[in-house]
């Protein structure tokens, strides 16, 4: 591993000791949700959201459908 991973890695561990582990998670929470929130995130995933329902909408109208075998 690089050394800015062992940094995060080092800094991260010694978050959760300094604040205990319901502290730390619970502040990670609470950005998630912030940066959820945020206009520009969510028109983003919304994208993502038709990108990808266009990209397997075309691609299950391709196959071929499969043959009677009666």
């Amino acid at each position: 591993m690089g050394l800015i991973t062992w940094v995060i890695v080092i800094a991260t561990v010694l978050a959760v000791i300094g604040l205990g582990l319901g502290t730390f998670v619970s502040g990670v929470w609470s950005g998630i949700q912030t940066v959820g929130s945020n206009p520009l995130v969510q028109n983003a995933t919304n994208e993502a959201k038709e990108v990808v329902s266009n990209a397997t909408r075309n691609a299950t109208g391709s196959l071929p459908l499969p043959e009677d075998s009666s």
